[in-house]
């Protein structure tokens, strides 16, 4: 037997509740799906599901019917601010209970070991759902970003990172130690990151605007910016030769440094009139006979309509503050905290789907995604399907949300997608979309329906 000075080091991350947490991925399914409330509306049309209860369980269900056919999945699970219970399989571990698990005292240990442990047959199982060329978003803090990122390297591939992308929630607070923190994170990984297709967005305006001259080619290729065939900043990727101008002058950069195209494309670039000569007293050229400054520049034509269909995204963004959540939550008159805004969600599935995608929330919390993909497809014609899971936890009973009749947070979520129904049809009067949803409810095996 191997003692610990000599087994095999290994990179991973290790925490309490480890191997039982990885039992759970394995562990057959003792639960089905049963109709919880026959009068929502367009109940025997819609393929939108809300699902009420734990989403392990709704993940093994889940997995018996939609393996390989989820095309997206977002979750917004709890951030581990800490408190003295804290996440795990069942979602609330004690101090007492770690420590059952033959742990040491250690407070820190136990809260990040109690969320790995709850979270780690959660995003092993959400991969089997995935399409090969699916996408799992997972939103987060800094609390526990450091395991998330181990946790899916481990159970994605750090290969199927697609990106980590940083969120200002806030432009202004003061809260805090050192720091008053304003970003939190949204974790991407692929089930196989090569068979996902480039993401992009559409152009802004302050880009297309800079595409203001027109040429012989205008209908083909639309209008377009004149770029230096010489940029000072460019070290590597051209080669330095001489170009000849109308006049018969050979240039050449200063420096012996490249243009920005090698001889064969430059002579295809003039070939099909994309190569535009201007004198100018203030060229960085040089004469490449005289080593004196050139009185021409060399530009090239960049075409509005060759761009293709945008830019790719940054993975960076302030454009989803955490306000906008509040306000369209106030506008709906729905009771809820810590909501993630629509358009952030919407932005995600618009990325990642198709038109006849299946996009999946675990921790859906009020339903904003479910708000997202109805949003989507009343501005695309999209038949886009959500799948909502919600354990029906019981909201504070002093609370906004129990005065106005809510007994839990699938009660809030569900109403949150019937009001935002109703919003969207007022928006856009015309769109048909799927505006129903099919509630679900987990039942044990043996339990009574």
């Amino acid at each position: 037997m191997e003692s610990e000075n000599t087994a095999p080091e290994a990179f991973g991350l290790g925490f309490v509740g480890r191997r039982a947490a990885m039992a759970e991925v394995s562990a057959p399914n003792r639960c089905r799906l049963i109709p919880a409330d026959a009068s929502e509306k367009n109940v025997g049309n819609s393929q939108n599901l809300y699902i009420e209860g734990d989403c392990l369980d709704a993940l093994r269900c889940l997995r018996e019917t939609h393996s390989g056919r989820i095309r997206m999945i977002y979750i917004d699970p709890p951030y581990n601010t800490g408190s003295d219970h804290v996440y795990n399989d069942r979602f609330r571990q004690t101090i007492s209970a770690y420590r059952g698990l033959g742990a040491a005292a250690d407070e820190y240990g136990q809260q990040h070991s109690a969320w790995c442990a709850m979270m780690y047959p959660r995003l092993a199982i959400a991969r089997e759902l995935l399409t090969e060329d699916g996408v799992i978003f997972i939103s987060i803090g800094e609390q526990e970003l450091h395991t998330l990122l181990f946790l899916c390297d481990e159970l994605y591939g750090a290969e199927n990172r697609i990106t980590l992308f940083s969120r200002v929630t806030k432009k202004s607070s003061n809260n805090g130690g050192q720091f008053s923190p304003c970003v939190d994170y949204i974790a991407a990984y692929a089930r196989c990151a090569v068979k996902v297709p480039p993401y992009t967005v559409a152009l802004p305006e302050e880009i297309v605007s800079r595409y203001k001259k027109h040429d012989a080619h205008l209908a083909q290729r639309g209008p377009y910016q004149e770029v230096s065939l010489y940029m000072s900043a460019l070290k590597h990727g051209g080669s330095c030769y001489p170009i000849v101008c109308p006049d018969g002058q050979e240039v050449i950069p200063p420096n012996g440094k490249p243009w920005r195209w090698n001889p064969e494309r430059l002579a295809k670039g003039l070939a099909e009139d994309r190569v535009v000569f201007k004198k100018s007293t203030r060229s960085p050229l040089l004469d490449a006979r005289t080593g004196v400054r050139a009185h021409w520049n060399v530009y090239t034509k960049m075409y509005l309509g060759e761009r293709g269909e945008g830019l790719h995204p940054k993975n960076f963004s302030e454009a989803f503050p955490n306000t906008l959540a509040s306000h369209e939550l106030r506008r709906l008159g729905i009771p809820f905290d810590f909501a993630k805004p629509v358009s952030l969600i919407a932005y995600l599935v618009k990325l990642q789907t198709a038109e006849d995608s299946i996009v999946l929330d675990l921790f859906s919390g009020s339903a904003t995604t479910a708000h997202a993909v109805m949003q989507l497809n009343a501005e695309d014609g999209g038949c886009r399907r959500f799948i909502m899971v919600q354990i029906p936890e019981a909201v504070a009973p002093n609370g906004t949300a129990a005065a106005q009749g809510f007994q839990t947070i699938c009660d809030i979520g569900k109403e949150r997608i019937r009001r935002a129904a109703k919003q969207l049809h007022a928006i856009h009067p015309d769109a048909e979309f799927d505006d129903g949803f099919r509630v679900m409810r987990i039942m044990p095996d043996g339990g009574e329906d």
